[in-house]
């Protein structure tokens, strides 16, 4: 039951974020430390889930590495 719920969350919320990334499409100027480019909005948006899920995924394996580590070394 509990994949089921994840799952219907995961679709609702790609959902969500494919309606706001198609609904802004206009060019940006983005600065970054001493970059400046104009790029658009739906590409950056596009970037930034990409790098949230990325993070998403490896971010929760490496704390529990570390908390598989640090009860190792308490025992």
């Amino acid at each position: 039951m509990e994949k089921n719920t994840k799952l219907v969350i995961t679709i609702v919320l790609l959902i969500l974020a494919a309606v706001i990334i198609f609904q802004n499409t206009a060019p940006v100027n983005l600065k970054i430390l001493f970059w400046s480019f104009q790029a658009s909005l739906i590409i950056l948006l596009i970037l930034v889930l990409i790098i949230g899920i990325i993070i998403g995924y490896v971010l929760p394996k490496i704390i529990g590495e570390s908390k598989t580590k640090n009860s190792g070394e308490n025992s």
